[in-house]
């Protein structure tokens, strides 16, 4: 099963690992999320300035597979706009039902590609993308924090 041995990749132990992702930011956008069937927690705060995201971390413990899930949303969501985040969320749930999405939307989160299939690792992925939904919720009525 490759999509298994994928799922514990160098990639996915890497962003799991790097603290260069975690950390609170002051005055930014937060929510958090906790999945009550393991444990796994996200913590995510996101500062929305100017029309694009000038800086994300977040805080959390977990499975490594919730870790490096959040650390690559951490990543791929900086510098973005509203509707590049849009975007990005839509490919990651097209990713989850298994149904085709835009790779290169995705960049490392490809690597998470067939968590569709792994329904107990789902949750474990999605965590931070839900936290996520709820931020750019913030983002779209205009909250400041």
């Amino acid at each position: 099963m490759d999509w298994m041995r994928e799922l514990y990749s160098e990639v996915v132990l890497d962003y799991a690992r790097n603290d260069k992702y975690k950390g609170r930011i002051e005055g930014a956008l937060q929510e958090r999320d906790r999945n009550e069937s393991c444990g796994d927690e996200v913590n995510l705060f996101v500062k929305y300035e100017n029309g694009k995201v000038v800086d994300a971390r977040y805080e959390g413990v977990g499975c490594i597979v919730s870790q490096a899930s959040a650390a690559m949303l951490v990543k791929i969501i900086k510098g973005k706009t509203k509707e590049e985040i849009k975007e990005i969320m839509d490919n990651v749930k097209k990713m989850m039902r298994g149904e085709p999405f835009n790779e290169d939307v995705l960049g490392d989160l490809v690597v998470f590609s067939g968590i569709s299939g792994i329904p107990q690792r789902s949750k474990c992925f999605y965590l931070a993308w839900s936290v996520l939904e709820r931020i750019y919720a913030k983002i779209e009525r205009g909250d400041r924090s």
